[in-house]
């Protein structure tokens, strides 16, 4: 997973401050450049403590999504475009009867029966083509501990800014 932005900003500012308190400690600048460097090492700690007080409410706020996502009372699953998925929240890994890390990387389609199979793929490429799909579909599905029940279908893009999509939100009710 790539680094997160205000990670890889934290990093960046904390090693400019270190520097910068290094040459200070060093004491090889001339008054003016030491009066400038304190200046500039005063602002950076500001722009430090701010950044880590973002950093923080960003992270408390992530894990507030991850915990309604994981605990909501339907089975939310996020593919990737190729219809891996990629998240599963509690809720469908109960409906698949199987465990999170068994969903993992695994294609959406491989729980649809084989004779619904090719009317959800084609459903699915609509939806990644032309945006379809907003009604959703019914198809049955066999979980990973067997047998077999119908559920309803409901996909919205994740838009990936102008270029494209990111992933698909999947909302998925047992209809049986």
């Amino acid at each position: 997973m790539a680094e997160a932005p205000s990670h890889y900003l934290l990093t960046t500012v904390n090693a400019v401050r270190e520097l910068m308190t290094d040459r200070l400690e060093a004491g090889s600048l001339d008054t003016e450049s030491r009066r400038d460097v304190e200046v500039a090492l005063e602002e950076l700690n500001v722009m430090w403590e701010e950044l880590q007080g973002q950093a923080d409410t960003i992270s408390r706020e992530h894990q507030r999504y991850a915990e309604f996502f994981d605990h909501a009372p339907d089975a939310y699953i996020v593919t990737d475009v190729g219809g891996n998925i990629r998240e599963a929240n509690y809720a469908a890994v109960e409906l698949l009867r199987t465990n999170r890390e068994h969903l993992l990387r695994r294609p959406l389609s491989a729980f649809v029966i084989e004779a619904d199979r090719v009317a959800f793929l084609s459903r699915f490429v609509g939806l990644l083509v032309a945006g379809a799909g907003k009604d959703g579909w019914e198809a049955h599905i066999t979980p990973a501990a067997g047998g077999m029940l119908r559920a309803h279908f409901s996909v919205r893009a994740i838009p990936l800014g102008k270029s494209g999509v990111g992933g698909l939100c999947w909302l998925i009710r047992p209809l049986d």
